[in-house]
This record gives C-alpha cells, structure tokens and sequence, in this order.
C-alpha cells in the first residue's frame, strides 16, 4: 500500500503576497501554526525588535497554560542560542523567559509579545500597539460558536492596533472550513471558499469601512 506523502507548510509563499490580511485554512497538523508563530511571531522580534500579538476568541482561552502550551514547540533555546529556554505570559504580556530544573522557577527577561481574547476587544480602544506589525489570530474558524458582530470587532480592533499605518497584517490561521464563518460571509468570501482547490492562493480587495483608507489586500490560501 503506498504511503500518503506528508506535506509540511510553508508560509513563505502567502507572505511573498504582501496582503494585509492573510486567511490560512485546511486540514489540522501540517504546521500552521507551526510557520506563523515562529516566522510572524518569535523569529521576527529576535530579528527586528518588533513584537506581536496573539488573539483567541475568548477570554477563557488566553490563561497562562494555554498559552504558553502553544509556544511549547518553539525552540527558544536553539533561537536565543541558550539566552532563554522558553516563553511565558505574564499579565496578557509574553516573555522570553529562563526557567531553571533546579529550582523549579522562571524568570521573566524580554517581552515579545501581547495575548488578547477578541471577545473584549473594547477594553484595548485606547491602548497604543505601536511596536507591532503583526496579529495571529488562532483558530479563526469556529467548530462551534462565534460573537456577535464578530467581524466588526477584529476590524476595530485592527484599526486600534493599526493607527493608520498601513503595516500591521493579519494572519487568520484555521483548521477546519465554516459556512456560518462570519469572515465569509461578512468580507464576500463565499464564493472563494466554496470553490478553492486545495494548493491555492486567491488574492481579493476588501474595502475598509472603518477608516478612510486604501482598501485592505486579503489573500487566502486553501493548504494541501
């Protein structure tokens, strides 16, 4: 019996694209998430000093465990050649973090990041993201439930953390398809998803209804 070929993802392709937001779906596993938190996340701030934020839906999915299992897979110690051996949230920040096997603590040296849960994007109207150019939003399709005016709340909150710079881009990484998906139905991408073929980028202007702006570039990519 011949064997499947596993195909690991790559990010490079839809970055080389350049849109501002960037919808990632398809099959769990091949490394997503992998590619965005590493290239768009940790990789990016030890290379430039800019930092990033990661977004859940809710608030009940940004606790310390959580979050900081996410970045289990990251070799921080390989990154930082041995600087630091992990990373850790503290107070919805994230830092490049020592922990010690002797001791059984950890202290925290740089932040690297932000966590926020969308669901009280309000709270962040007023705070300054000045020192980020990119969001991760994880899980951005829902097997489950959404918010109501979901859409609208990440497009505020994008404005907050944007100020019209025109830089930040939105990684919206997802593994599993939608058809109630506010994004789709909400941003016109119906009639993209529910014909993609699987290896495919498809490219589409949004208008920004928010700001007086440019329209906003969306690429989508359907991954093997």
């Amino acid at each position: 019996m011949a064997n499947k070929k596993l195909i690991h993802y790559n990010l490079d392709k839809i970055d080389g694209y350049g849109a501002r937001f960037n919808l990632i779906y398809g099959e769990r596993s091949n490394g997503k998430s992998y590619q965005v938190k590493h290239k768009k996340a940790v990789e990016k701030y030890l290379k430039t000093g800019k930092r990033f934020i990661l977004m859940r839906r809710l608030r009940e999915e940004i606790t310390s465990e959580k979050i900081e299992q996410y970045f289990q897979d990251v070799d921080v110690s390989k990154l930082t050649k041995g600087k630091y051996n992990c990373i850790t949230l503290y107070r919805k920040n994230l830092y490049l973090s020592v922990y010690d096997n002797e001791t059984g603590k950890t202290k925290r040296f740089e932040k690297i990041g932000y966590v926020v849960a969308l669901s009280t994007e309000q709270n962040y109207a007023g705070a300054s993201y000045l020192d980020v150019e990119d969001i991760i939003f994880e899980e951005f399709m829902s097997r489950s439930t959404y918010l109501p005016n979901e859409s609208n709340k990440l497009m505020n909150f994008y404005a907050t953390v944007d100020r019209k710079r025109l830089k930040v881009r939105l990684w919206l990484v997802g593994n599993t398809i939608s058809r109630v998906c506010p994004y789709i139905n909400d941003w016109g991408l119906h009639s993209i998803i529910s014909s993609q073929k699987q290896g495919t980028i498809v490219v589409k202007e949004l208008q920004d209804v928010l700001e007086d702006n440019p329209p906003i570039k969306i690429a989508l990519e359907y991954c093997m």
